[in-house]
């Protein structure tokens, strides 16, 4: 029996997975398939704490609906932290716990406080859901009637 030497690479290659199923180098793809590719990578593992700030940096809004959907199944497997100004991770990821802070300036000196903080069923978080994710009431209704959506009995519906 010989023994064969085969050459490999001291460096992975990763690629990445176009939605037409065309794999290009990783490097090669735009910031957003990159972290796209990264943060669906993260939300598949089991294990300690995931925390990152702002994971929908450089992510189109369709994409997000499929990390949302991922992040459902992915906060039954592992504790899930995102410092977000995205609305659809906290609403639509069902955040079960949501904090916000407050900017403040004191002479030279600027730091964040915590606000508030609680479950989304909560009104006051509910309110400031609103008030700094959707950028308010009238922001919000303003999209709905652009939209097309009309109230229904506090649910909205395509005219």
């Amino acid at each position: 029996m010989a023994l064969s030497l085969i050459p490999i690479p001291s460096v992975p290659v990763f690629e990445y997975r176009t939605r037409e199923n065309e794999y290009i180098p990783f490097g090669n793809a735009s910031a957003g398939q990159q972290a796209t590719a990264l943060l669906k990578t993260l939300l598949n593992q089991v294990g300690t704490p995931l925390i990152i700030d702002q994971p929908e940096e450089d992510l189109d809004n369709p994409v997000m609906l499929e990390i949302v959907q991922q992040l459902w199944k992915a906060k039954q497997k592992r504790q899930i932290i995102f410092a977000s100004h995205n609305a659809n991770l906290v609403v639509n990821g069902d955040a079960e716990l949501v904090a916000w802070c407050d900017y403040r300036t004191s002479g030279d000196q600027s730091r964040d406080v915590v606000a508030g903080e609680g479950a989304i069923d909560v009104p006051n978080v509910r309110e400031a859901i609103e008030r700094i994710m959707e950028g308010g009431k009238a922001a919000f209704n303003l999209r709905r009637e652009k939209y097309g959506f009309s109230s229904l009995g506090g649910y909205y519906k395509i005219r």
